[in-house]
């Protein structure tokens, strides 16, 4: 099975299956021993930093997918 297949058929399933299977994958990345690079490490405290600091402005997480929503 493709992931793309895998994608449409989860479009069909009822928001309590869909939300039991990001608990899920949630959960199967958590137990993996994901580590970020030093790269990533550091835009995250550049970006926590300037949300601190006031120089970046976040927005709701509804309003930035709205904005992408089809």
């Amino acid at each position: 099975m493709s992931v793309q297949s895998i994608k449409e058929e989860i479009k069909n399933w009822d928001k309590s299956q869909q939300a039991e299977l990001i608990h899920f994958i949630v959960e199967l990345l958590t137990n993996d021993q994901f580590q970020l690079s030093d790269n990533w490490k550091k835009e995250l405290d550049k970006r926590t930093a300037a949300l601190k600091n006031g120089t970046s402005i976040g927005r709701p997480a509804q309003d930035v997918i709205a904005k992408y929503a089809m």
